[in-house]
């Protein structure tokens, strides 16, 4: 904690006695009193750069393995035929514009 700053903090208690209640307003910090952060050179320092963590990130999704047929049709309680793609012969044969219901 610094010492030149003064914190003036207030604890109350509501009427019907089931909360506290705690004001700290925020403190101004003189310019003079502050630093700069470090930049680090991305080319010379070791730290992880955007492309390292990009690299890892996809590395870990490419780790996954997807769910098999199986494993899709208990999940969510169908048949395992609904998973596998509907060929060219049967898309092109199905109706286009379906008949109202009413």
């Amino acid at each position: 904690m610094v010492p030149f700053l003064k914190i003036k903090v207030e604890l109350a208690m509501t009427s019907d006695g089931k909360t506290i209640v705690c004001y700290h307003p925020s403190v101004e910090v003189p310019y003079e009193h502050t630093k700069r952060l470090p930049q680090k050179d991305p080319l010379t320092s070791h730290t992880e750069t955007h492309e390292l963590v990009l690299k890892a990130r996809l590395s870990d999704a490419k780790a996954k393995p997807e769910p098999t047929i199986e494993e899709l049709s208990k999940m969510f309680y169908t048949t395992k035929h609904r998973w596998y793609p509907v060929g060219q012969y049967h898309r092109r044969r199905m109706k286009k514009e379906h008949p109202k219901d009413r």
